[in-house]
């Protein structure tokens, strides 16, 4: 009873200890659910500490495989022929781009079978090591290994995954070793059956002081500084972007590295926002790349298809750039009326705004007057007067937003009068409150199913530009204010000329930002500033008695934007709003205003051939020691003695001592003996004939004489061929 007892109890600990597993393999590759690995693993386990034959657990295994599989992958159901003819397809496909090294190309669905033939192999393992060597630390290392490589280079948190490994581990040795002590002949075997209940409590109860120990007890901080990166670097895996301008940005969250390589410097009167690029659609992870775009081609010297304001003031000022390196954008300040540049053709995007060379560009002059931001004008401003298929397009939520985002919105703007006051409170919310904290270090990486805007409000409340700007978006359209995501670079160090009538500004790759717009009837797009310990370069005039000054040529600065229904693109466009969203786009490489690298070298691939091609050179040159330490070895699990006898010749063999066809056994062990000036052969020899000419049919044991005599020999011929 107590050994069925503690056989079921070794059971239900391996099936937990390998689910561990499981579980971050599930996470990471979104599958919905890991219950039925898990019972992959019971039944492969239950199969084993059964004993079941390989002639039973080898289809079996093969059978649970494809339903497995078939349960996530197959349209059709696991018993239709599409799926008999996919699996063998994607097995076969999956394996030839392994042998090809084509990582790139292996589908999910054969990840996932192998992931299953590998549990198939990790349980026999763990059963071998339980219940034929009483020992699991082999399995238990292994598994704490995979969870803190883990742990380390992915999202996934294996803190509490390794404490629970720890404890199944430990308690598996503790039965282990049970096991081991109560077989026969072993020592203090009595005293553990008189003694067990105590035992065992008393393990347990040690077991309990050390995890609430280790809980409860102050940890210190590590000594050595963190390794990781280092190797991240070495290996081309580093999955820490650098700050910098990039399109994508389908995907926002987690930290970003400083950059100050200098991208551009600029020319001018003072400090502008550099815009280079705005984006409409939020799909609760980043902003979509717009599937469909209206260019349109203007030549140097053109005025500027893109008017952000209604009105501008002032005479024409200049502001010189220069790019450290061929651009293949052109950033633009607020109020750009025309480009001067060698280069003659440019392509505006009238979708993002973004304005590109027709070839790469380094260096070009602006034409710009100053944009007005009349507070007064934002106040009153009508926007019953908008189009609703504008508004529509940029009140674009995802219709999974968490609704706590608006009631928070709604409850920071209850006190506001306009529009433009409701804009203001939530930007001095995010910027002025002390509830948030500006950290490019520090910002966390968005879990699977969770918002970004959501995360970031509510959950860490530390981050960079892109949360902060992308949040002040989304909450000022859950309140149906027309908005938008630009993107570009904040003004950079200026350092003034001698004359003092402009000044340089160096801007670098620590610049790329991103800032909220918003549509003001009247104004045209506003640039705002929620991002903490930034501020806004832009002027705004406040509100006074008299109205504020006009353009000079009116004709010449009305917005593209106050015209917002004659910039409808396709009906995709045009559905976006609060209650449908827009379908979330598919995930890419991660970018926020910066790069992501997260390329494994090819160079990489080649490690494993390399190291398999070392371990099968090494075994060839190594194979006589190699095979008499398995000899060795094996003699101290008392083999039958035919079979150590066999065992040797075969060892003679790979030490070129090669019996003839025409020699008897007697003879070989003469001449053998004679070459070696032994007697050891011939007396085995002896044994040997007696055994299998003698009148017993049951085979017996090796004794401790003839084990000697095989170890001698061993060292006889290692020494003789050294």
């Amino acid at each position: 009873m107590k050994k069925k007892l503690s056989l079921i109890l070794l059971f239900i600990l391996s099936v937990l200890l390998i689910s561990e597993w499981i579980y971050p393999f599930a996470e990471l590759t979104e599958l919905s659910t890991a219950s039925w690995i898990i019972l992959f693993i019971t039944l492969s386990l239950a199969s084993f500490f059964t004993h079941l034959r390989y002639y039973w657990t080898i289809p079996l295994h093969i059978v649970m495989i494809y339903v497995v599989a078939g349960i996530y992958y197959a349209k059709d159901g696991i018993f239709s022929g599409q799926w008999f003819s996919s699996f063998f397809q994607i097995t076969f496909s999956g394996f030839s781009d392994m042998v090809q090294f084509r990582p790139s190309d292996i589908s999910m669905d054969f990840i996932v079978i192998v992931f299953l033939i590998a549990l198939w192999l990790l349980s026999y393992i763990t059963t071998y090591s339980i219940l034929r060597k009483q020992r699991i630390m082999s399995v238990l290392i292994l598994t704490v290994s995979y969870l803190a490589v883990i742990n380390t280079f992915t999202d996934y948190n294996s803190s509490w995954a390794i404490v629970r490994t720890v404890l199944e581990g430990f308690l598996l040795l503790h039965l282990a070793l049970t096991s081991r002590i109560a077989t026969p002949n072993r020592l203090n075997g009595n005293s553990l059956k008189r003694n067990g209940i105590i035992y065992h409590a008393f393990i347990l109860f040690l077991l309990a002081v050390f995890v609430f120990s280790s809980l409860m007890l102050p940890k210190k901080a590590p000594i050595w500084p963190d390794p990781v990166p280092v190797i991240r670097d070495a290996l081309g895996i580093n999955t820490t972007r650098t700050v910098g301008y990039s399109e994508d940005d389908t995907e926002l969250g987690g930290a970003v590295k400083k950059d100050n390589a200098t991208v551009f410097k600029a020319r001018t009167d003072n400090g502008h926002y550099w815009r280079v690029e705005s984006k409409r659609i939020y799909t609760g992870v980043g902003w979509a790349n717009e599937k469909s775009t209206e260019l349109q081609q203007f030549s140097s010297g053109d005025n500027f298809p893109i008017q952000l304001s209604e009105e501008t003031v002032g005479e024409a000022k200049t502001a010189e750039i220069s790019f450290e390196a061929s651009s293949e954008y052109v950033p633009y300040p607020y109020g750009t009326q025309a480009i001067n540049s060698a280069v003659d053709t440019f392509n505006a995007n009238l979708t993002t705004e973004k304005i590109t060379p027709t070839n790469t560009i380094k260096n070009y002059t602006i034409e710009l007057k100053t944009p007005v931001y009349n507070i007064e004008t934002m106040q009153k401003a009508d926007f019953s007067t908008l189009p609703d298929s504008f508004v529509s397009k940029y009140t674009q939520t995802p219709s999974e937003l968490p609704k706590r985002v608006a009631t928070l919105a709604n409850k920071i703007t209850k006190d506001a009068d306009s529009i433009y006051d409701k804009t203001k409170a939530i930007e001095s919310y995010l910027s002025a409150s002390g509830e948030f904290t500006y950290s490019t270090d520090d910002a966390k990486e968005t879990p699977n199913g969770a918002d970004y805007v959501d995360q970031f409000l509510f959950e860490t409340k530390i981050g960079y530009c892109d949360n902060f700007s992308t949040s002040m978006v989304v909450m000022l359209r859950t309140l149906g204010i027309p908005t938008r995501w630009a993107k570009g670079y904040t003004p950079g160090e200026g350092e003034k000329d001698a004359k003092g009538d402009k000044a340089t500004y160096t801007i670098t790759n620590n610049n790329a930002h991103s800032w909220p717009e918003v549509f003001f009837p009247g104004t045209g797009w506003v640039p705002f500033e929620p991002t903490a310990t930034f501020s806004n370069p832009e002027n705004f005039q406040e509100p006074t008695t008299e109205t504020a000054n006009k353009s000079e040529n009116p004709s010449e600065s009305s917005s593209e934007a106050a015209k917002p229904d004659t910039t409808e693109k396709t009906p995709e466009q045009d559905t976006g709003s609060s209650s449908t969203g827009e379908a979330p786009q598919k995930k890419s490489t991660k970018t926020n205003t910066s790069t992501s690298s997260f390329n494994i070298p090819l160079w990489i691939w080649w490690v494993p051939v390399g190291l398999v091609t070392v371990l099968l050179t090494l075994a060839v040159i190594c194979r006589r020691r190699i095979r008499s330490n398995l000899l060795l070895r094996s003699l101290n699990n008392k083999p039958s003695f035919s079979a150590a006898y066999n065992k040797i010749l075969n060892l003679l063999a790979s030490y070129k001592y090669k019996r003839q066809p025409s020699e008897t056994l007697r003879q070989f062990a003469n001449r053998i003996d004679s070459h070696l000036q032994i007697d050891i052969l011939s007396k085995l020899t002896k044994i040997y004939e007696a055994e299998i000419y003698g009148q017993t049919t049951k085979e017996r044991q090796i004794t401790n004489q003839e084990a000697e005599y095989i170890e001698k020999l061993i060292l006889i011929l290692r020494k003789k061929n050294s």
